[in-house]
């Protein structure tokens, strides 16, 4: 004789009792996971930008629904459990539907479970610890999302001044650069950039480090109209005649097979013009073509990893 299940300390809402919806709120939460998001949503500035955070909202529901129906009902650290699994499982099966693995969205998976844990303790249990593990969550994620208001302004900008896909003069840029292995960045005002007095980004490396740069890829995603990609560089590193760096690009196929195209570059102490091709490129370490019409990171990298070294870029287009 089965044993009877514990009664949820927080009860479900009673449309719940309803089996078609319950059925249907199950596939509303779980089947946008294994759809191929629409290029359209994946490129919209403000969307795009918000698309990972579905993930907080959804697993902390899913979870809340393995506590108040099935085989695990009123069991909450095995909910808890379960909704871990199913989320971790979620990211291994969206390989197979063209998106990515990502140990970030995982991230966001747990953050929602411990809101549903918390608010179950809390208005389940009536303890305040819950409450303060939901404020805990909250203010972690705040943390994280400070910078979507200047992300999404800038989006909005890098897609009007499209193809040229920064010059670091915006208001809001500075959210769209990131830093990659602990390189630092700065905008900088300067008196002779290559339009005269302006700003431009200047990226410094440290050792050891591996591979430190910048990346960018909050920028409009279809470049099949166009054919290289130039910029302006030059180096700012004491005693050194030239510094190298590499540019690299990647679609949103990279994110799945791990491919990109890359080509060097040495930067002298004069800004110098710099162009890269881009059409018909074949990816590094892959045999198919760079897809112009879906691309996703622009990445700039300090190539020598055993000095400190430093570069000026401005002007970033595509021609």
């Amino acid at each position: 004789m089965n044993p009877q299940r514990p009664t949820p300390k927080l009860p479900a809402p009673a449309l719940l009792n309803q089996w078609p919806i319950l059925l249907g709120l199950v596939a509303f939460l779980v089947i946008p996971f294994f759809i191929p998001i629409p290029m359209v949503l994946r490129r919209h500035p403000l969307i795009g930008n918000l698309g990972d955070q579905i993930h907080v909202p959804f697993l902390m529901a899913l979870t809340l629904l393995i506590y108040w129906r099935g085989p695990l009902t009123g069991r909450l650290k095995a909910a808890a459990l379960a909704g871990m699994i199913l989320g971790g499982g979620i990211e291994l099966v969206q390989i197979l539907v063209g998106r990515a693995a990502l140990l970030g969205d995982f991230g966001l998976d747990v953050a929602g479970i411990m809101l549903a844990v918390g608010l179950v303790i809390w208005k389940g249990y009536q303890r305040r610890i819950g409450l303060g593990i939901m404020i805990s969550i909250v203010l972690l994620l705040s943390t994280q999302l400070y910078f979507l208001p200047g992300l999404v302004m800038g989006s909005y900008h890098a897609k009007q001044s499209f193809p040229l896909v920064s010059n670091f003069e915006g208001t809001h840029e500075k959210w769209l650069w990131s830093d990659t292995y602990n390189a630092r960045l700065d905008f900088v005002k300067v008196p002779d950039s290559p339009d005269g007095p302006g700003t431009v980004l200047r990226i410094e490396s440290g050792p050891p480090s591996r591979w430190p740069g910048a990346q960018m890829r909050h920028f409009p995603h279809d470049w099949s109209p166009y054919h290289v990609l130039k910029f302006e560089v030059r180096h700012v590193t004491p005693d050194r005649e030239t510094v190298p760096f590499s540019i690299r690009l990647d679609d949103f196929q990279s994110r799945r097979d791990q491919t990109w195209v890359s080509n060097r570059f040495l930067a002298t102490p004069e800004w110098t013009s710099y162009t890269m091709p881009i059409t018909q490129r074949t990816v590094m370490h892959g045999d198919r073509i760079l897809d112009l019409n879906d691309m996703s990171y622009l990445l700039v990298f300090m190539s020598d990893k055993k000095d400190s070294t430093a570069i000026q870029i401005d002007n970033i287009r595509l021609e």
